[in-house]
């Protein structure tokens, strides 16, 4: 066979004492299985991508939280010294709960932009597939305040003001146990959010209901959720394609899957005249993501 044309399954094993990297090039795939499994790898990526958007949502969200809770604890012990909390401190964690959930609205946006963007892309304006994708999106605007509300207040953090307006620290000594005590609350101002913007739409209504101070926290909770559940329905959408590319891959290399090496397909291979190979080019199979289709859309 030419080695320009050749096209194998391998497998990579690292750790070997002595030996370094070992590499065994095994089944050869036809030209057709070889398209087939590029365009399957290129379906699975797709999936790929979106769990990634989701998961940035999902971290920046918990990364607001966190920082609530450090801030907490910092100010406790601080609260105990001699010097106190002084009002550098509270700026600078005010400058880092805004900085942290504009990062996080920014990630929602960028999510659900690029999920309506894919479906539309890959299935036209037109499909099943995205009409049923903004019919979901319009559901969880009626239904959830905190996806309405955090929707319109991107364009008001980009454009007016710093989304969160109160940071709040107290503290009390307990006697019982003689240690102190703290709050930390970080809100946004209804009267504010209401004077300075007029873009608010539906959202005025439910704003005008707030408390005049209201917590981030549950807010971010609920949003969270809210796009964990939209990318849950996002692999619903495609699953039969999902599911076809993963099974296709899955019966051509489940029988290698026997040890902790890692497959891959070979191909472009380089070779000297006598014979001796030189070089081949590799391209990545995602199994981590085939399990996880296999486990969510096929089990």
């Amino acid at each position: 066979m030419d080695t320009e044309q050749e096209i194998r399954l391998g497998k990579i094993y690292n750790g070997f004492p002595g030996e370094g990297v070992k590499v065994e090039l095994l089944d050869c795939l036809s030209v057709e299985q070889f398209q087939e499994f590029e365009f399957s790898i290129s379906v699975i990526d797709e999936l790929h991508d979106i769990i990634r958007l989701m998961s940035f949502v999902a971290i920046n969200g918990d990364e607001v939280i966190d920082h609530l809770y450090s801030s907490l604890h910092d100010f406790i012990i601080k609260s105990a010294s001699l010097d106190g909390v002084k009002q550098e401190d509270g700026d600078k964690a005010f400058l880092n709960t805004n900085r942290l959930f504009l990062n996080y609205l920014s990630s929602i946006r960028t999510f659900l932009d690029h999920s309506e963007t894919f479906l539309k892309r890959k299935y036209g304006a037109g499909s099943s597939q995205f009409l049923e994708f903004k019919k979901m999106i319009s559901f969880y605007f009626d239904n959830s305040f905190a996806y309405r509300f955090f929707y319109k207040l991107r364009n008001y953090a980009q454009h007016i003001s710093l989304p969160i307006d109160s940071f709040q620290f107290s503290s009390k000594y307990n006697q019982e146990n003689n240690k102190l005590n703290g709050t930390i609350t970080a809100a946004f101002n209804r009267n504010k959010l209401l004077a300075n913007y007029d873009s608010w739409g539906t959202v005025k209504k439910d704003l005008v209901k707030e408390d005049a101070e209201f917590d981030i926290t549950p807010l971010i909770v609920e949003m969270t959720s809210n796009i964990q559940e939209i990318e849950r329905n996002i692999e619903l959408l495609h699953k039969d394609e999902l599911v076809k590319a993963s099974t296709f891959i899955s019966k051509l290399t489940d029988h290698l899957r026997n040890d902790n090496a890692e497959i891959f397909i070979a191909h472009k291979f380089k070779a000297k005249k006598n014979g001796e190979l030189l070089s081949y080019q590799s391209i990545h199979i995602p199994f981590n993501t085939i399990e996880f289709i296999q486990s969510r859309l096929i089990s």
